[in-house]
């Protein structure tokens, strides 16, 4: 399944960022979400839909060959405010994943993590390296 299709299967709205891993010698970045539910509905909504539901979810993006923060310091650490896909002409695609970064004095800012990956998948930490793809 194609990143941009995959992702209308994902539903992380009103979920949080608890950390991003990169792996440079495997060209992976996994960023764990509190709690991934997936979109089965006809309608293409969320529906509240928790039976496939992973707590402490990964979305592993593999073959990952630039990865951008932005701006440069805060980190994601709260709310998910959106991730999309665009394809690129030699079968990348460009991801941006948004989530807040709140500090100390609860001050947030929105924090963007750009990369450019070939594949997306979803893990269960209960079945660790086992892609998630459909």
């Amino acid at each position: 399944m194609l990143p941009s299709e995959f992702l209308k299967t994902i539903y992380l709205g009103d979920r949080a960022c608890k950390s991003i891993t990169i792996d440079g010698w495997n060209n992976c970045v996994a960023i764990k979400v509190n709690e991934i539910s997936r979109v089965r509905s006809e309608s293409g909504r969320w529906e509240c839909y928790n039976d496939e539901n992973i707590v402490d979810g990964l979305l592993v993006f593999s073959d990952v060959r630039t990865i951008l923060f932005d701006p440069a310091g805060p980190i994601p650490n709260d709310y998910i405010s959106g991730l999309d896909a665009e394809p690129l002409a030699d079968g990348h695609y460009r991801f941006r994943f948004s989530a807040a970064s709140v500090g100390q004095s609860a001050s947030s800012t929105e924090a963007l993590v750009v990369m450019e990956a070939k594949r997306l998948h979803l893990e269960d930490p209960s079945a660790p390296g086992v892609a998630i793809e459909d």
